[in-house]
């Protein structure tokens, strides 16, 4: 009873700790506990030795460009001319038209350059004043000419006469010997005379008398004779010392005429300056039209020496203009990827081309062309930041393998003028010399 009692008034056996304790610790925060297994020694290994390979593999095998970015543009390989104004006035007639082709010295254009003043036009004014000169110079030569003419006649005579009465003297002359020598036989014949008794002295006396007024008057004559001979050579003289009076005058008279023709023909250029070509070619680029006023040295057209070609897009090269310092290893025979503005690389893709040529002096800006001036330092300050617009440029001449772009199944040819970015390449290493170049450069 007593233990039936005790069983039935029994509480429930309580645990030390509470079951919420219990519970919390039976959850693990950090998770379940697992075994971790190492990866295989052999596979690491592996591994790495292949990325060793791929890097000696890469810097033994793999190179390195070096490359020059320039800018440039296309040209005529032929060249070509800027047409430029002599002075400033108005374009009064063009007698070409783009893309003509010419002769040379053909006229190209016309320009006029008329001044106004009080009394006109100055330039007409100062042609009839030259007119009036031209005039007075051909009057005088006409005159001096008739002068010369006139005492050339006048002498012409005298020494016609001269040698007339020098052959009748020499007639004279031989008659007076001829006595003389009559008059001689005569004497000795008295003297044989006188000698045998047949005649007396005052006879040869009187002959030898008659022979000394023989011989005087053969004296005179001889004389006469001498004196007509020395004015016959003062008047031949007197004759060439007139003609080359005449021709000194009238070089003189040429030399005033060829001077006024040239005042002439440059007073008329003031008034109308004709431009004619140097040569012959195509004419490209007119920037004025006609009514329109010049200034000096303007251009108004472009010249290309290419008359044989069909195509202005063909025989064109391209020149680049780089700095000094990129120039220093640019050599002839380097290859040269060029990337022309007017057709994208991106879709277009790279042109390729060949240095045939590098300047040996640079080209100071003012030295540049004309017409491509701006657009050479414009494109070489973009392509070469840093790059003063006052810093001489050097010129690489590029010979392009193709004429022209394919583009969207057609072939377009190049023009002149057009701009671009090229890539000079000047070396190729590979990559363990370019690693090792400072070591290398010590043992060399």
């Amino acid at each position: 009873m007593k233990s039936a009692y005790k069983n039935s008034n029994l509480e429930p056996e309580k645990s030390l700790f509470r079951s919420e304790i219990i519970a919390a610790q039976g959850s693990r925060g950090l998770g379940a506990i697992r075994v971790a297994q190492p990866i295989s020694g052999w596979f690491i290994a592996c591994i790495a030795l292949v990325l060793t390979a791929i890097l000696l593999s890469f810097v033994t095998l793999g190179s390195v460009t070096k490359k020059a970015r320039v800018a440039g543009l296309t040209v005529p390989s032929s060249g070509s001319l800027s047409i430029l104004a002599p002075n400033a006035g108005v374009l009064t007639r063009s007698f070409v038209k783009e893309g003509d082709r010419v002769k040379a010295g053909q006229p190209l254009f016309e320009l006029s350059t008329e001044r106004q003043g009080d009394g006109g036009e100055i330039t007409e004014l100062v042609s009839q004043q030259l007119a009036i000169r031209q005039q007075t110079i051909e009057s005088e030569r006409r005159v001096r000419i008739s002068q010369t003419e006139e005492k050339r006649h006048a002498i012409d005579e005298r020494i016609q006469n001269l040698r007339a009465e020098t052959i009748q003297l020499e007639q004279e002359i031989g008659l007076a010997n001829r006595r003389k020598s009559l008059a001689q036989k005569t004497v000795d014949n008295y003297q044989t005379l006188q000698n045998n008794g047949f005649v007396s002295s005052a006879q040869i006396q009187q002959r030898q008398e008659e022979l000394i007024d023989i011989d005087s008057h053969l004296s005179t004559l001889v004389r006469t004779r001498v004196q007509l001979e020395a004015s016959r050579l003062s008047m031949e003289a007197d004759r060439k010392a007139l003609s080359n009076s005449l021709s000194a005058d009238l070089a003189q008279f040429e030399s005033s005429a060829a001077n006024l023709k040239q005042e002439i023909a440059e007073n008329q250029n003031r008034k109308q300056n004709l431009i004619v070509a140097s040569y012959a070619g195509t004419v490209t680029t007119l920037v004025y039209e006609q009514g329109q006023a010049v200034n000096t040295g303007q251009a108004l057209a472009t010249l290309i020496r290419n008359p044989n070609k069909r195509n202005l897009g063909d025989d064109l090269e391209v020149h680049l203009y780089t700095p000094s310092r990129t120039a220093g290893f640019v050599a002839p025979g380097q290859i040269v990827l060029l990337r022309y503005q007017s057709y994208p690389y991106q879709k277009f893709g790279l042109q390729r081309g060949m240095v045939t040529a590098v300047s040996k002096t640079p080209f100071a800006p003012s030295e540049l062309p004309n017409n491509l001036a701006s657009t050479i330092l414009s494109n070489v300050q973009q392509s070469a930041i840093g790059t003063n617009t006052s810093e001489a440029l050097y010129r690489v001449k590029v010979k392009i393998d193709k004429q022209s772009i394919t583009a969207y199944g057609h072939e377009q040819l190049l023009k002149p003028g057009m701009t671009l970015d090229a890539d000079i390449i000047q070396e190729n290493r590979k990559i363990w010399e370019w690693i090792f170049d400072p070591i290398l450069a010590i043992v060399r």
